[in-house]
């Protein structure tokens, strides 16, 4: 068997060919696999913002009451196996290896035909499906879309439930340069009789999923319409019909995690007519052990320092609200780098006016913004370029007080670098 090493070259190896969307050769990957995907007891998620929250929920939520959850989830936070994981535990090194093995050859034959080489997402994205349907075998899976989602890797299965979390403004250049373009991309998940649960809040967005869900008859369940979140204090409620779950909690800061979850309780209220039992007991304790990394992340105390990859508009959007929520009488700090692509100026806007101090900064990757552009082109006042990320963080360590609050954000690829290599 190729060694574990050997293994990450073949997927490192692919990523130069980049993001090059479409079903075709991942079609074609998993013919020559067995079609795995068609064995996995699945739940499909799209979305721009909290799509990650949800899982982590269902996650969490599936664990209290005794199954067995795989995830497929990105980017990888740690090394490449963190990405497919079933009860928090990634995929071993040795299984990892074998499944890679047994795919070498198909990525060769492939790469011969006019469809060309697989990508480093299509290539993991067979691993995870070979693996959960073979292997571990857990008794949910939840799949989280790459990109998109009409033509995301992913969009081979066909789930028990499809779950689009809300629209923003992201990836713009590719899936559509308007809310109702993106939204369409993300309602290609939809299936034919499959139930979808919809977070989205835009009226544009929304009328795509009412559309889709109709041309598909897939029951949909639209938050604020057919179920609803109300916030009080810290708590909220769930309610779908005559079901009422009141104060429950959330082990993530913020409103929209709280609206996050209500996603996962909606899935859940489906399934448990399929079979599933969960109860109220595994919900209120499942949200509150739910955690994620680098979602508003409290990494440190005295002073606090938190991880968000609040990665578009409207992420930061939500961290600002949440920042001036949780600490409001504190000094905020902020340590920002995203990928160039991004729009910086309605990315930084949120952030601008709660923050004392706005580091910008970079990291060695190819598509990381140039801090001095972004500096020029928002030119806030409290905003300030320290190239290289190591000295940045060391010039804001020496100015944070035990009471201050210092935010790393902007992306979760900068946030997995930082983590690795700054803060260990």
């Amino acid at each position: 068997m190729i060694s574990y090493d050997e293994a990450c070259n073949i997927v490192n190896s692919a990523s130069k060919f980049g993001i090059c969307l479409g079903l075709e050769r991942m079609e074609e990957i998993l013919v020559h696999f067995g079609s795995p995907e068609k064995k996995i007891p699945a739940i499909h998620l799209a979305g721009t913002n909290g799509k990650g929250s949800t899982l982590t929920y269902l996650k969490s939520i599936f664990t209290e009451a005794g199954y067995s959850v795989g995830t497929f989830t990105s980017p990888a936070i740690r090394k490449i196996n963190d990405k497919i994981q079933v009860n928090d535990k990634e995929i071993l090194d040795s299984d990892f290896s074998l499944i890679i093995e047994q795919l070498s050859p198909i990525i060769n034959k492939i790469k011969e035909t006019s469809l060309g080489a697989p990508t480093e997402f299509e290539i993991m994205t067979a691993v995870a499906f070979q693996y959960f349907a073979t292997k571990a075998k857990p008794d949910i899976v939840l799949i989280e879309t790459g990109l998109g989602g009409r033509l995301d890797s992913t969009n081979v299965i066909q789930p028990l439930i499809s779950i689009i979390t809300n629209i923003g403004h992201d990836h713009m250049d590719i899936l559509g340069h308007t809310i109702e373009a993106v939204a369409k991309e993300k309602a290609g998940i939809i299936k034919q009789g499959v139930p979808v649960v919809s977070g989205c809040k835009q009226l544009d967005a929304i009328e795509v999923m009412k559309k889709k869900a109709k041309e598909a008859s897939a029951s949909l369940y639209q938050f604020k319409e057919d179920f609803t979140c109300d916030h009080s204090e810290g708590h909220f409620s769930f309610q779908y019909k005559d079901y009422v779950i009141e104060n429950l909690q959330t082990g993530m800061l913020g409103r929209h995690q709280q609206e996050n979850a209500t996603l996962a309780l909606m899935a859940i209220s489906i399934l448990e007519k399929n079979g599933f039992q969960v109860g109220e007991k595994a919900i209120r304790n499942g949200l509150v052990k739910a955690k994620i990394a680098n979602r508003i992340e409290i990494v440190q105390e005295q002073p606090t320092i938190i991880f968000d990859g609040g990665h578009n508009p409207e992420g930061m959007e939500a961290l600002a609200t949440t920042l001036a929520n949780s600490f409001p009488s504190k000094r905020i700090y902020i340590l920002f780098c995203a990928m160039k692509d991004k729009n910086m100026k309605d990315m930084l806007k949120p952030i601008s006016t709660i923050a004392k101090e706005i580091i910008l900064t970079s990291f060695l990757y190819d598509r990381a913004m140039d801090p001095h552009q972004v500096y020029e082109e928002c030119s806030y006042s409290n905003s300030k370029v320290i190239d290289n990320v190591s000295d940045a963080y060391d010039y804001l360590e020496k100015k944070l007080h035990v009471d201050d609050v210092l935010v790393v954000t902007g992306s979760l690829y900068f946030l997995n670098y930082f983590r690795n290599e700054c803060k260990k």
